[in-house]
């Protein structure tokens, strides 16, 4: 990620947002994969199952239950997500991480994305009394 992300929460709502800002590509072995300042999108070179890593630091309001996961762009659906009760008080930092292995197809396209009832920023680094870094990072490998 290159700089946080802010979204609006919608109350209700289905469709998840891209996670914009991961657009700082360490590895992109087969160029499937597009990142801008507010969306993202990947492709699978082949059908099979994939690992998927998210950490995501979310600052947002005490007591929603942000989610992370991968959407299928086509299905309009998550194929892996994972959300929890946010504890950290209003405004503060809490991670929330994805690691999990799922099917994944080449005709599909994919997305890194996000969702909350309340506003919510994604934070692309981590501060405090014992220093500061990047926090906030996403990955896809092929396992078979």
């Amino acid at each position: 990620m290159t700089a946080d992300m802010t979204a609006a929460g919608f109350p209700g709502a289905t469709v998840a947002n891209p996670i914009g800002n991961l657009n700082n590509e360490i590895i992109n072995n087969e160029n499937l994969y597009t990142g801008t300042a507010v969306t993202n999108s990947f492709k699978v070179s082949a059908d099979g199952v994939y690992q998927v890593n998210m950490n995501i630091q979310i600052s947002t309001a005490n007591g929603t239950s942000p989610v992370i996961g991968i959407w299928n762009n086509n299905t309009g659906f998550w194929v892996a997500r994972v959300n929890d009760t946010y504890a950290a008080p209003t405004g503060g930092l809490q991670t929330y991480t994805l690691i999990t292995s799922i099917p994944m197809q080449a005709a599909n396209t994919y997305s890194f994305r996000a969702i909350n009832t309340q506003d919510y920023t994604l934070k692309y680094s981590s501060s405090g009394s014992t220093g500061s870094g990047p926090i906030t990072q996403v990955s896809v490998r092929r396992l078979k």
